[in-house]
C-alpha cells in the first residue's frame, strides 16, 4: 500500500515536472521570437539607412544590390 502511494507521488511529481518544462520551452521560444523580431527591425532599420546612403552617394551598383537584400529581406 505504501509502495503504490510512494508510485501515485512520483507520478504526480513527474507529471508537474513536465508541465513546467513545457512552460519554460514555451517561454524561451517567445524570447526567441522576439530576439527574432529585433534583429529583423534592426537589419531592415540598418538596410534602409545604406540605401539612403548609396542615394545621396549617387552610388547605383550599391543602390541595387542594397535593394535587392531590402526586397529579398521584406517578402
Amino acid at each position: 500500500m505504501n509502495n503504490d502511494h510512494s508510485s501515485q507521488q512520483n507520478t504526480k511529481a513527474l507529471v508537474l515536472y513536465k508541465e513546467q518544462q513545457a512552460k519554460v520551452s514555451v517561454v524561451e521560444m517567445y524570447a526567441q521570437m522576439i530576439l527574432d523580431e529585433m534583429e529583423f527591425k534592426q537589419k531592415v532599420k540598418q538596410l534602409q539607412a545604406d540605401i539612403d546612403e548609396s542615394l545621396d552617394s549617387r552610388d547605383e551598383a550599391r543602390f541595387m544590390k542594397l535593394t535587392e537584400e531590402y526586397n529579398a529581406l521584406v517578402r
